[in-house]
C-alpha cells in the first residue's frame, strides 16, 4: 500500500493514513479495526475478485488470467510482490500497525465474531445496538473447499504477522482451517 501525506482517505485507508489526515481526531477518537483469519481472508478475497469483472480499481486482471486457485497460488509463490498491488491481499498489519509493528488503533475486533462484538462497539460509542447488515456474504468454506496443505502453509507463512497482530492461533493443516 503506497500512501502519501496528500492521499485522500476512503475505503481501504490505513490507520497511519487516517492519523496523517486527521491528527487531532486520531489522537482523541476511539479507533478500531476488524481483522480476519488470514487464510479465510485470502480465500474470500480470491473468490470475490474472481467473481467481479476485471476492473482497474480492483487490480484483479491477473487473477482472471488464472483458471484455478492453485494456478493463482503458483503465480503468487513465484512472485509474492504481486500481492502488494492488490489491496484485498495486503497483510492486515499494514492497515493497523505502524512501521515498527505497533497497533495504532484502540481495539481489534475479529470478523469471525463480529456480530457479538458489534454490541461491544455500540456500547463503547454509546450508540443503540442495531444488527449489522450482511453484505458481500459468500458461502462458508467447507472441508472440501479447504486449500491443500502446501497452499495453507504458504498463506500462513506469508501472513505470519497478521496471525500475531490478530491474536490468531496458527493451525498447520487446511482441514482445521476449514472447520473454523
Amino acid at each position: 500500500l503506497r500512501e502519501s501525506p496528500r492521499q485522500h482517505v476512503g475505503g481501504h485507508t490505513t490507520a497511519l493514513g487516517y492519523r496523517r489526515k486527521f491528527p487531532t481526531e486520531f489522537a482523541t477518537y476511539f479507533k478500531f479495526a476488524v481483522v480476519r483469519d488470514p487464510v479465510s481472508r485470502f480465500l474470500s478475497a480470491w473468490r470475490y475478485l474472481r467473481k467481479m469483472p476485471i476492473h482497474p480499481a480492483l487490480n484483479n486482471s491477473k487473477i482472471h488470467e488464472r483458471d484455478t486457485l492453485a494456478e493463482w497460488m503458483e503465480t503468487v509463490r513465484a512472485d509474492p510482490n504481486l500481492l502488494d498491488d492488490i489491496v484485498h491481499f495486503l497483510p492486515q498489519r499494514r492497515f493497523v500497525c505502524d512501521s515498527e509493528g505497533r497497533v495504532l488503533v484502540d481495539h481489534l475486533f475479529r470478523f469471525e465474531s463480529i456480530t457479538s462484538q458489534w454490541k461491544t462497539i455500540c456500547g463503547i460509542l454509546n450508540q443503540p445496538f442495531r444488527p449489522l447488515p450482511r453484505v458481500n456474504e459468500s458461502a462458508p468454506m467447507t472441508i472440501i473447499d479447504a486449500p491443500p496443505d502446501w497452499m495453507h502453509g504458504w498463506i500462513t507463512e506469508f501472513y505470519a504477522d497478521d496471525y500475531r497482530v490478530g491474536g490468531y492461533p496458527i493451525l498447520r493443516d487446511s482441514a482445521s482451517s476449514a472447520r473454523r
